[in-house]
Protein backbone atom coordinates (compact mmCIF):
# COMPACT_ATOMS: atom_id res chain seq x y z
CA UNK A 1 0.00 0.00 0.00
CA UNK A 2 1.45 3.63 -1.09
CA UNK A 3 0.97 6.73 0.93
CA UNK A 4 0.61 9.78 -1.19
CA UNK A 5 3.23 12.51 0.33
CA UNK A 6 5.39 15.54 -1.13
CA UNK A 7 8.63 15.89 -0.86
CA UNK A 8 8.75 19.54 0.38
CA UNK A 9 6.68 21.27 3.28
CA UNK A 10 4.48 23.44 0.61
CA UNK A 11 4.12 20.40 -1.76
CA UNK A 12 5.46 22.65 -5.05
CA UNK A 13 7.47 19.18 -5.94
CA UNK A 14 3.92 17.71 -6.49
CA UNK A 15 3.16 14.33 -4.87
CA UNK A 16 4.83 11.08 -4.68
CA UNK A 17 4.20 7.95 -3.36
CA UNK A 18 5.86 5.84 -0.38
CA UNK A 19 5.27 2.65 0.69
CA UNK A 20 3.35 2.52 4.01
CA UNK A 21 6.16 -0.55 4.89
CA UNK A 22 8.93 2.05 4.43
CA UNK A 23 7.70 4.11 6.96
CA UNK A 24 9.18 4.05 10.44
CA UNK A 25 7.40 6.79 11.85
CA UNK A 26 5.48 10.17 11.61
CA UNK A 27 6.08 13.32 13.29
CA UNK A 28 3.81 16.68 13.90
CA UNK A 29 5.17 19.22 13.42
CA UNK A 30 2.76 22.33 15.60
CA UNK A 31 4.71 25.19 13.80
CA UNK A 32 4.34 24.28 10.04
CA UNK A 33 0.92 22.28 11.02
CA UNK A 34 2.22 19.44 9.04
CA UNK A 35 3.18 15.37 9.34
CA UNK A 36 6.73 14.74 8.89
CA UNK A 37 6.53 11.31 7.30
CA UNK A 38 9.91 9.58 7.88
CA UNK A 39 11.71 6.72 6.27
CA UNK A 40 14.98 5.55 7.14
CA UNK A 41 16.65 7.44 3.99
CA UNK A 42 14.03 10.53 3.86
CA UNK A 43 11.32 12.55 5.09
CA UNK A 44 8.36 13.68 3.44
CA UNK A 45 5.09 15.84 3.99
CA UNK A 46 1.22 15.38 4.30
CA UNK A 47 -1.82 17.51 6.14
CA UNK A 48 -3.65 15.65 8.52
CA UNK A 49 -3.87 14.57 12.25
CA UNK A 50 -1.68 12.31 13.52
CA UNK A 51 -4.48 10.45 15.07
CA UNK A 52 -6.50 10.29 11.68
CA UNK A 53 -3.56 8.58 10.23
CA UNK A 54 -2.74 6.32 12.92
CA UNK A 55 -6.25 5.19 13.25
CA UNK A 56 -6.54 4.76 9.27
CA UNK A 57 -3.15 2.90 8.68
CA UNK A 58 -4.35 0.42 11.46
CA UNK A 59 -7.76 0.08 10.01
CA UNK A 60 -5.33 -1.33 7.07
CA UNK A 61 -3.54 -3.96 9.50
CA UNK A 62 -0.39 -1.60 10.28
CA UNK A 63 0.75 -1.58 13.11
CA UNK A 64 1.40 2.48 14.53
CA UNK A 65 0.91 3.62 17.86
CA UNK A 66 0.71 6.94 19.66
CA UNK A 67 4.14 7.09 21.81
CA UNK A 68 3.87 10.76 22.31
CA UNK A 69 1.75 13.98 21.56
CA UNK A 70 3.78 14.47 18.34
CA UNK A 71 4.83 11.21 16.94
CA UNK A 72 3.28 7.85 16.06
CA UNK A 73 5.81 4.98 15.64
CA UNK A 74 5.63 1.75 13.59
CA UNK A 75 6.06 -0.74 16.18
CA UNK A 76 7.35 -3.43 13.86
CA UNK A 77 10.06 -1.49 12.40
CA UNK A 78 11.60 -0.49 15.97
CA UNK A 79 14.90 -2.83 16.23
CA UNK A 80 16.74 -0.75 19.49
CA UNK A 81 15.54 1.24 22.30
CA UNK A 82 16.96 3.44 24.42
CA UNK A 83 15.55 2.77 28.00
CA UNK A 84 17.52 5.51 29.71
CA UNK A 85 16.21 8.40 27.14
CA UNK A 86 13.19 6.70 25.77
CA UNK A 87 13.92 6.86 22.29
CA UNK A 88 12.83 4.75 19.36
CA UNK A 89 15.80 3.47 16.38
CA UNK A 90 15.19 1.37 13.38
CA UNK A 91 18.41 0.47 13.03
CA UNK A 92 20.54 -2.38 14.70
CA UNK A 93 23.49 -0.22 14.70
CA UNK A 94 22.82 3.71 15.35
CA UNK A 95 24.98 6.16 14.51
CA UNK A 96 24.89 9.90 14.67
CA UNK A 97 22.90 9.90 11.74
CA UNK A 98 20.45 7.26 12.61
CA UNK A 99 16.64 7.74 12.67
CA UNK A 100 15.04 8.29 15.92
CA UNK A 101 11.49 8.68 17.28
CA UNK A 102 11.38 9.86 21.15
CA UNK A 103 8.44 7.89 23.49
CA UNK A 104 7.08 9.73 26.52
CA UNK A 105 8.41 8.27 29.82
CA UNK A 106 4.50 7.18 30.89
CA UNK A 107 4.31 5.62 27.21
CA UNK A 108 8.02 3.07 27.14
CA UNK A 109 6.47 0.31 29.23
CA UNK A 110 3.52 -0.08 27.46
CA UNK A 111 5.32 0.08 23.89
CA UNK A 112 7.84 -2.38 25.29
CA UNK A 113 5.02 -4.50 25.72
CA UNK A 114 3.49 -4.69 22.90
CA UNK A 115 6.31 -5.67 21.37
CA UNK A 116 6.74 -8.81 23.42
CA UNK A 117 3.45 -9.77 22.38
CA UNK A 118 3.88 -9.33 19.13
CA UNK A 119 6.87 -11.24 19.09
CA UNK A 120 9.24 -8.43 17.70
CA UNK A 121 13.02 -8.87 17.88
CA UNK A 122 14.15 -5.19 19.77
CA UNK A 123 17.72 -4.81 21.48
CA UNK A 124 16.65 -2.54 24.72
CA UNK A 125 19.82 -1.01 26.61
Amino acid sequence: MQLSVTRDVEGKSGFCSVSIDDIVFIEFDRILNRLYVHTIDNIYYTMGTLKYFVEGLNGCGYDFRLVDRNNAVHLLKIKRLDQKHKIAYFEEEISKKSKRCTIAYRNFDEVVTILEKLNQPVVIA
